[in-house]
C-alpha cells in the first residue's frame, strides 16, 4: 500500500524515560527519518525546555517539539527568552504546543486558574508576539507586560500550536494559533470536526494529533497490548466530545471494538498502520506523532521507521 501524500510523522520521547537516555534516542529517531523528536512537560518528569535544547545539541536535521508546555506554569515573557533562544540556536526547528496542563497537577503547584482558556489565548497572543519582535504591553486577566521586547528574537518563528479539544478551546486555537495538537483518542472524523470548529472562528492553520501506536506481525496480540492504554485515556473522561465522535459516547462508556480502536490509534500490522495513517491524512492531519502504546514501545517505534515509512512511499 502506498500514498500520495503523507504529514511529517513525529516520535515522542515518553515523559517517563529518564533524560539520559535522550541522546541516544534523539540521534535514533533522525537516523531513523523522523521529521520531529517531541516532549511532553508533565509533572514530575523532566522539563520541556531542558529536554529540547538536548536534543537540538546532538541532532542536526530533526525538528524538535514541546507539547504540551502549560501555559500557566511560567511568566511569557521568560518563555519567550528561553523558546527565542532555542529557536536562534538551530533556526527552523523548533515547535511549541502549548496547553492548559493537567488541572490536578497545576493545583498541586498553585498554578490552577479559574479560567484556563482565557489564560492560554492571552499566553499564545503575547507569546507569538513576542517571538515576532514587536514590543508587547498588555494588561489582562492573567498576562500583564509592559513594554516588554526580547533581546534575541528568534531569526524565524516558531510556529505555536494549542492543545484543546471542546468547541470553545478550538475556536481560541483558531484566532491565536497556527493550529492544534489533538491528544490520543483523535479519530478521523474528530479530525475533520476540529478543522470545522477552527474555521469557524477564522482559524486555517495545522492539525496534529499523538497517536498511541502499537506494531507487529500479529494483529490480534498488537490491538491486545494497545486496548488497556487507550482505555486508560478514555476513562480519565477528559475527551467527551472525542470519544463521542469515536462512537464511544460522551461518558467513554461505548464498547472499543477492534475497528474503533484502530480509527484511533496505530494498532496492528504495519498495513493496518499506514491505512490508519492515509485516513487522517485524508481528515486533513498535516502532523503524526506516534507515542507509546505497546509493551515495548521502542520496538513498535522500530517497526514503523522500517516497514511503514516504505508503505508510506519514503
Amino acid at each position: 500500500m502506498t500514498t500520495t501524500t503523507t504529514p511529517r510523522i513525529g516520535v515522542r520521547f515518553e515523559p517517563g524515560w529518564p533524560p539520559e537516555d535522550l541522546p541516544e534516542f534523539a540521534r535514533w529517531a533522525e537516523d531513523a527519518g523522523f521529521d520531529e523528536l517531541w516532549f511532553s512537560e508533565d509533572l514530575p518528569w523532566a522539563g520541556g525546555i531542558a529536554m529540547a535544547a538536548t536534543a537540538l545539541a546532538v541532532t542536526s536535521r530533526i525538528s524538535v517539539g514541546i507539547g504540551l508546555l502549560p501555559a500557566v506554569t511560567r511568566n511569557v515573557a521568560t518563555a519567550a527568552m528561553d523558546i527565542a533562544a532555542l529557536a536562534r540556536l538551530p533556526p527552523g526547528r523548533v515547535i511549541i504546543a502549548l496547553g492548559n496542563g493537567i488541572l490536578a497537577w497545576m493545583g498541586e503547584i498553585g498554578a490552577r486558574v479559574p479560567r484556563p482558556l482565557v489564560a492560554l489565548e492571552e499566553t499564545t497572543v503575547a507569546l507569538r508576539r513576542l517571538l515576532a519582535g514587536e514590543t508587547v504591553s498588555v494588561d489582562g486577566s492573567y498576562v500583564h507586560l509592559e513594554h516588554v521586547t526580547l533581546g534575541f528574537p528568534p531569526v524565524e518563528s516558531p510556529k505555536i500550536f494549542l492543545g484543546t479539544t471542546g468547541p470553545v478551546g478550538l475556536r481560541v486555537t483558531g484566532r491565536s494559533s497556527d493550529g492544534v495538537l489533538l491528544p490520543e483518542l483523535a479519530t478521523p472524523d474528530a479530525v475533520r470536526w476540529a478543522r470545522e470548529q477552527m474555521a469557524s472562528a477564522g482559524g486555517r492553520g495545522e492539525t496534529l494529533l499523538l497517536a498511541m501506536t502499537s506494531i507487529g506481525d500479529d494483529r490480534a496480540q498488537a490491538l491486545a497490548e494497545l486496548r488497556p492504554r487507550v482505555q486508560g485515556l478514555i476513562d480519565l473522561r477528559f475527551f467527551d466530545k472525542l470519544t463521542e465522535i469515536a462512537g464511544l459516547g460522551a461518558d467513554g462508556s461505548g464498547e472499543l471494538t477492534d475497528d474503533i480502536l484502530q480509527s484511533l490509534a496505530i494498532g496492528g500490522t504495519p498495513e493496518d498502520a499506514a491505512r490508519t495513517v492515509a485516513a487522517w491524512t485524508e481528515a486533513g492531519a498535516t502532523r503524526i506523532i506516534i507515542v507509546s502504546g505497546a509493551d515495548d514501545p521502542r520496538t513498535s517505534y522500530r517497526r514503523f521507521a522500517d516497514d511503514v515509512f516504505p508503505l508510506l512511499g519514503r
